[in-house]
């Protein structure tokens, strides 16, 4: 007796999920199933290449590689919603092929485009990309591009992803217009200088690790920005130092800030008064690098949670600190330095932490000061002598009675 045959008969949105989730080379093989299942790989909306597809390929030959998305792309029927290609593990980019394949999805209508390029040569973007109206979702990884001079902007764009990409001088600004932009993430890139993007609608912007200026105060328009991540570090000048405090100024609608110890040292530069000239009024979640040997940025985080008056989760990412910082000591251990209550706060984590006497300090602070608080959570950098840490750490006074201690230690 014939089993049912029930995959059959699933709704085709659900097939083609399942689809994405296999190889590439068993999700041709079903085509051989039956003439029912012949061309469902071919009209697959979503083309996902992965690291492994790409690299078993390429290390049979180039050719090979070649040949094998050829076909794939030529055998395809319909619109391609997504295109995902990732080469970043194969050793030489065959780039008259990429150029070809991403003129092919571009001129299918394709949505949602992530180029993965191999990370020993720098890939080339062509110009045409940028001209694809249907684009609402682009990842670039390992790839330079010069924006063309009739490029306006991206009309249908949400999201755009760029990990280092290098961006070619010009000789004139050019401003991106995207409209639609939601989320804005720029990692380890170069040239950002001349990448000037403008969307009042944005709602996440992150800045990790990047080689070049960024100007912050064309997202002084941002009034819906929810998320903001900050790595750059390259600041130097005070009008530098301005344009931050100005832009996080402009924030009112904040929720969640991530600042590392390079921009608390900038914003600490100047005479920082006692209490910020802005209040983040939406902030709960805050994620801060400190150096807990300069007065100024152990100044500025305090000023900060104290800026935040609905904060619930803390993380501090300790990059130094010692015992001999007495100014910091003496600044921290002053009784009455943070006299209003942290009231909303209610999840404290200390990641790399080293048991120096400012941190101990600083920990004994927040929980003398937190009485909603319910996790202080220390995450400790290397080998300790834990247990004397620990105990240290049991006895400070606590201002809320279901505060739990956790000291995450690595157990083998």
């Amino acid at each position: 007796m014939d089993k049912e045959d029930r995959i059959s008969y699933l709704p085709r949105n659900v097939i083609d999920h399942i689809f994405e989730l296999l190889p590439v080379e068993d999700v041709a093989r079903t085509s051989i199933l039956s003439t029912k299942w012949r061309y469902i790989w071919a009209m697959l909306p979503n083309l996902v290449l992965d690291d492994l597809f790409c690299n078993k390929l390429a290390s049979r030959s180039q050719y090979v590689f070649g040949q094998t998305i050829d076909k794939i792309l030529l055998q395809h029927i319909g619109d391609i919603v997504k295109f995902d290609l990732d080469m970043s593990r194969v050793q030489q980019s065959p780039c008259p092929d990429i150029d070809r394949w991403i003129l092919y999805a571009t001129r299918n209508g394709v949505k949602k485009l992530k180029l993965n390029m191999p990370k020993c040569s720098t890939y080339k973007l062509p110009s045409y990309i940028f001209n694809c109206p249907t684009l609402t979702k682009l990842k670039l990884f390992n790839c330079a591009t010069k924006l063309p001079k009739s490029f306006r902007g991206f009309q249908s764009l949400t999201t755009l992803l760029l990990g280092k990409v290098t961006f070619v001088s010009t000789t004139e600004v050019c401003v991106i217009n995207a409209p639609l932009l939601v989320n804005l993430t720029l990692m380890d890139c170069n040239g950002t200088q001349y990448f000037n993007i403008v969307s009042a609608g944005l709602k996440s912007l992150c800045f990790r690790d990047s080689h070049s200026n960024i100007d912050l105060s064309c997202f002084m328009i941002c009034k819906k920005l929810t998320y903001l991540y900050l790595e750059v570090g390259n600041y130097s000048t005070p009008a530098e130092r301005l344009t931050l405090e100005k832009f996080l100024l402009s924030l009112t609608t904040l929720e969640v800030l991530t600042l590392c110890s390079l921009e608390l040292e900038l914003l600490s530069a100047g005479a920082v008064p006692k209490g910020l000239p802005f209040t983040l009024n939406c902030l709960w979640h805050l994620h801060l690098g400190v150096n807990f040997n300069h007065i100024g940025q152990t100044y500025y985080a305090l000023e900060l949670i104290k800026s935040s008056p609905n904060l619930s989760k803390l993380e501090i990412w300790v990059s130094d600190s010692c015992d001999s910082a007495e100014v910091v000591l003496k600044y921290i251990d002053a009784p009455t330095y943070l006299d209003q209550p942290l009231n909303k706060l209610k999840d404290v984590t200390v990641h790399y932490f080293t048991g120096s006497k400012t941190e101990l300090f600083f920990i004994k602070l927040l929980l003398a000061r937190t009485p909603s608080l319910v996790r202080m959570s220390i995450d400790p950098c290397g080998s300790l002598e834990e247990w004397k840490i620990a105990i240290e750490l049991m006895r400070f006074p606590r201002a809320s009675p279901k505060a739990e201690l956790f000291y995450l230690t690595n157990v083998d």
